[in-house]
């Protein structure tokens, strides 16, 4: 009996840890997000609906692009599509920075509608290294 009121408090704790932290991940609509040549990594996993700027700083050695596409499918899932088969399918895209020099920065100001978004880089084989993360809109 005490062993299941233990596992029930913890279950308690751990689902409003949950819900403490995915508000406090979607309460700025500011999110900085950093490209390399492995990775995008945003700040935060996610931005309260309507509008969100987004300042991508290029931490690389070449030139990326910054891509959002609304999908239901995680980041890492878009494989295929209209860019062909080593590229991530772009047909959800909502936003779109198209060149980010080495060591600089641009900005993408955006209105968006709740839901899953992929963020990735889809320059010629960046996202099979892994240039892709998940966010969210709430």
């Amino acid at each position: 009996r005490k062993l299941a009121l233990g596992i029930a408090a913890v279950a308690v704790v751990a689902v409003s840890v949950g819900v403490l932290t995915a508000g406090a991940v979607t309460s700025k609509p500011l999110v900085a997000v950093q490209v390399d040549e492995f990775s995008v990594f945003p700040g935060t996993q996610g931005a309260p609906k309507g509008k969100v700027k987004f300042v991508v700083t290029n931490i690389g050695k070449v030139e990326h692009e910054f891509v959002l596409v609304l999908s239901s499918k995680p980041a890492g899932n878009l494989l295929g599509g209209d860019h062909g088969p080593t590229r991530a399918d772009e047909s959800g895209a909502v936003g779109e920075i198209g060149s980010i020099p080495s060591g600089q920065a641009r900005t993408l100001s955006i209105t968006l509608k709740a839901g899953h978004y992929a963020l990735i880089c889809n320059l010629p084989g960046h996202y099979m290294t892994g240039q892709f993360a998940d966010f969210y809109v709430r």
